[in-house]
């Protein structure tokens, strides 16, 4: 990999800057890239064991036909972080998505008693008060919020949402953050609301921005986005407007590495439990690896390969029902983390304040 990285470099000094984000690289520099992506994947398949799943696929979920792709995933780190524990006195690991810790323990270090784990965690620099977490869990009309994958896409569900969001960027200044589950989904709702001209009446009190797929593009909707609040609070501008909303997506730039402190985010709106796809095959394989689900090294059946023969793969709502507690329980804690995540954008600094509105009735459920 040394030569392969020292040529990658030799050939950006001779044919100018590379830019990889974009995607503008010349044929033997897409050589160079690829070949780098086959040593890495023949590295992987060295340590091909019960950990590791190869997937083959004829294209990416939502993708063309023409990304298909190969890929050696490794769903369990327990044998890797092994070589690491075994030869060190201590190990320490540091983070913020390390809870619940029992998942932490049985992914990478089973073999390790609860005894033997240290675990300490530092309480918010942002007091109690400063917060306001509320599940809601029904609209205006009385409506219950049902965002589930059979309920969310009702039209009266959709309607229910924007009157709430009305009401809420009339009382809210400055920055509201809104995420979605899905790209799909906080189009489905755009749409609907243009529509019904939902987007017109939050338009007289909040700039409407949207998250774009690209995250090119993300940094000129957020200077726009925090240039309109600013302009609101120095009362410039239309004084009837009093600030902007953002709608994200979780899983997104936005969701993951952006800060809205301050006036950037008064509120964040969490629409629905954001789960993620059952189609996702390596998370699948993840489930059933966790809950115990046996399955062959490559993703098809155990049978000698076939030209002819398909390899199946079973529809992530049934690797869920026949997954144990601890794969369910794992599938649940990625989405209660994706939550945190999202709705932590808004609290930054100690003297932040921030309203968090969890918008399903699901989130008033004790379990």
């Amino acid at each position: 990999m040394q030569v392969s990285g020292y040529a990658n470099k030799l050939f950006i000094t001779e044919n100018g800057v590379c830019n990889l984000n974009h995607g503008q690289q010349h044929g033997e520099g897409s050589s160079i890239t690829s070949f780098q992506a086959l040593t890495d994947l023949l590295r992987s398949l060295l340590y091909c064991n019960d950990d590791g799943r190869i997937i083959v696929a004829r294209h990416k979920p939502g993708g063309q036909p023409e990304d298909a792709y190969i890929k050696f995933v490794m769903l369990c780190a327990e044998k890797t972080f092994s070589e690491v524990t075994d030869d060190a006195h201590v190990v320490i690991m540091a983070g913020g998505t390390l809870q619940p810790i029992e998942e932490t323990r049985l992914r990478l270090f089973p073999g390790l008693l609860p005894s033997d784990i240290k675990f300490f965690s530092c309480n918010h620099i942002v007091p109690p008060e400063s917060i306001l977490p509320i599940a809601v869990t029904c609209g205006p009309s009385g409506k219950k919020f049902d965002f589930s994958h059979s309920s969310r896409s009702s039209l009266n569900m959709i309607e229910e949402l924007g009157r709430f969001l009305c009401n809420i960027v009339t009382i809210v200044p400055e920055g509201i953050v809104m995420f979605f589950s899905s790209y799909e989904y906080e189009k489905q709702v755009y749409d609907a609301w243009m529509a019904s001209g939902t987007i017109s009446k939050i338009s007289k009190k909040k700039h409407v921005f949207r998250e774009p797929r690209s995250s090119v593009d993300v940094e000129v909707i957020l200077n726009k986005y925090k240039e309109a609040i600013q302009s609101c609070s120095k009362g410039s501008g239309d004084t009837s407007v009093n600030g902007a909303l953002l709608l994200a997506v979780v899983g997104g730039k936005i969701s993951e590495g952006i800060n809205f402190s301050d006036g950037m985010g008064r509120c964040v709106l969490m629409v629905g439990l954001p789960y993620p796809s059952p189609d996702d095959i390596e998370l699948m394989e993840t489930i059933k690896h966790i809950g115990n689900y046996s399955t062959s090294s490559v993703i098809g059946d155990d049978k000698p390969f076939n030209g002819n023969d398909e390899c199946k793969l079973e529809p992530g709502f049934d690797v869920l029902r026949k997954s144990g507690k601890s794969g369910r329980e794992y599938y649940e804690n990625l989405c209660m983390k994706a939550v945190n995540q999202s709705i932590g954008r808004a609290i930054r600094h100690v003297n932040d304040y921030a309203a968090m509105l969890l918008v399903d009735s699901r989130y008033a459920h004790t379990s």
